[in-house]
Formats: C-alpha cells, structure tokens, sequence
C-alpha cells in the first residue's frame, strides 16, 4: 500500500509514547480521569469507586509492610505511568519494582504489576495480562473484587504466562519472583 492509498483508506492511526505524552502535556486529556496508551490506543480508566478504591487501599498498605518486613530493596507505586513499549504505556494501579525517580516508570524495574479490577476483568485478564508478559514483566496479580480472588500469574512466555493460581482473599499470598514477599488479604 502507498503512502496516498493509505490516506485514501479509513483505517485506525496509532500513537507512540512520546505522542501520547505530548497530547497529555498539552492537556487533551484533562477532561478524563486517567488515561492509558495500550498498543497505540488511548483508553479511558474507569474512575475508581469505592469497592475498588478500598481494595486498592488495603491491598497497597499490606504490600508496603510486607516489603519493609522482608527486607526488600523494591518499592511499591501507586498507578505509575510504566514505558513497556514505544506504543504502551500502561498504569497499573500498583506497581512494585525497583526505586526510580524517573519521571516515567520504565518497564524492565517492574517485578510485579498488579491491577484491582471491579468493572474490568475482562480486559485485565486478556489484553493486559497479554501486554504484560510480552513485555517480559516477571509477576502480574489481578484482584478480583466480585470474586474475591488474587489472581496470580508468573512466567511470561510469550503473550501468556505459564504458571497462575488463585489465592482467595482471606489467604496469604506469597509472590512468585520476589523473593520473601508475603502478603495477609485477610483486610480486602
């Protein structure tokens, strides 16, 4: 196809990190709560309600005192903006990597990325567990909120992850690759 059949022909234009960035800069997405670059796409977040925001809570102060209690060099992040790609940049709600004053995350400090889903299982489960071990992030949690489940996934090979098991919430979840991380869900 040639650059002018291209023109001539309807079809979906998609972003780069540093696009996406510079249209954030100059406020095209003021009107929105949070907004992601998933493969090019620009998708709006749902904005958090209160099952999620409490989860989320819970979830981000037991991660922190699990670090501190296992002695751990990485940290936790809330919704950090993580470079996985020059087409994504994904936030996930909580992040725990390695300490970056970066002013965007960069996805190879990422060990675990972790989304609270209420309304969006689906596309946590699918496309972005796909985006995450692509990109080779080690652990990827999902919460379940309905469900009341930890989904835990490690091993990316390819679009998927190899390994994965449910931890329900009242279990104690041990992570996988990080080593000595051990968090109580009895609070979620």
């Amino acid at each position: 196809m040639t650059a002018q059949e291209a023109l001539n022909t309807p079809h979906l234009a998609k972003l780069r990190v540093a696009d996406f960035l510079l249209l954030a800069e100059a406020g095209a997405f003021s009107d929105y709560a949070r907004t992601e670059l998933i493969e090019g796409e620009i998708w709006v977040v749902n904005s958090v309600h209160r099952r999620h925001a409490r989860v989320h809570a819970q979830l981000t102060a037991e991660i922190g005192a699990a670090l501190r209690a296992a002695g751990s060099p990485l940290t936790f992040y809330t919704a950090p903006s993580t470079e996985l790609s020059d087409d994504s940049l994904p936030e996930p709600d909580i992040a725990i990597g390695e300490p970056s004053d970066a002013k965007i995350f960069p996805g190879p400090a990422m060990r675990v990325a972790i989304e609270v889903s209420d309304s969006t299982l689906d596309l946590d489960l699918g496309r972005k567990a796909r985006l995450y071990a692509r990109y080779g992030v080690p652990e990827y949690w999902v919460a379940d909120v309905e469900g009341r489940v930890i989904r835990q996934m490690w091993a990316p090979d390819g679009e998927a992850y190899k390994q994965r098991r449910d931890v329900p919430f009242g279990d104690s979840l041990t992570a996988a690759t990080v080593p000595g991380l051990t968090i109580a869900t009895d609070s979620l």
